[in-house]
């Protein structure tokens, strides 16, 4: 699920525009990570951190170079990870860890380096993931399934949580689940929504909601 720009922002965190860089700097610097990413999207991707304010541009030489405008900052502030963290030791602790942990692992790669796309689909994904777990461990996995046996969407899933109980209570309390909707949105556009670039800053407020949500689920374990 990361995108060109995410990874653009990732250098840049790194402090690799502490220097001017040339597109085929950029270009061999993400293929060392892993990525081959075209050169069209590549350098769509720089221009648009540019437009952000992220990069400065200058030519040189009939080439275009790109360099950061401001020493780079970790945008998460280091007590929301804390917090983060927090709840997800609390996954582990019910157990869930084992099935959870490459997320985990992912999640806060994508929260320090600044990539919301993938933060937020990776929201989206645990919180789906931990409300199949809960059904599943209470043997109430069909109750997942639709007239056809297939399993429902998210949506369906959140809405189940606040009408189904286990030991009389219900697996997420309906105020949540009316707040965890713009998380599963922003999951949704993430995912789906080639145009859609989601930005930590529209997460964070998203996350007590998110924490929340996580720690009734592991209530019901």
């Amino acid at each position: 699920m990361t995108t060109a720009i995410e990874l653009i922002k990732m250098l840049y965190n790194e402090s690799f525009f502490a220097s001017w860089r040339s597109f085929q700097e950029v270009k061999e610097a993400l293929q060392k990570k892993g990525f081959n990413f075209s050169d069209p999207l590549i350098l769509v991707s720089l221009r648009r951190a540019s437009s952000r304010g992220l990069l400065s541009k200058k030519t040189e030489d009939n080439r275009v170079k790109f360099s950061q405008k401001v020493p780079p900052q970790i945008k998460i502030k280091e007590k929301d990870i804390e917090e983060l963290n927090s709840v997800l030791s609390e996954i582990t602790k019910k157990k869930l860890g084992d099935r959870f942990q490459q997320d985990i692992r992912e999640l806060n790669t994508a929260f320090t380096y600044d990539c919301g796309n993938s933060a937020a689909f990776l929201l989206r994904k645990i919180l789906e993931k931990s409300i199949f777990y809960v059904f599943a461990v209470n043997n109430k996995t069909k109750l997942l399934k639709d007239k056809n046996g297939n399993f429902m969407g998210l949506q369906d899933m959140i809405n189940l949580c606040a009408k189904e109980t286990i030991k009389g209570i219900p697996v997420l309390l309906p105020k949540t689940t009316k707040e965890i909707v713009g998380i599963k949105l922003l999951g949704d556009s993430a995912a789906h929504d080639y145009l859609m670039n989601i930005e930590v800053s529209e997460i964070n407020h998203q996350l007590p909601f998110w924490t929340i949500a996580i720690k009734e689920l592991c209530d019901k374990l």
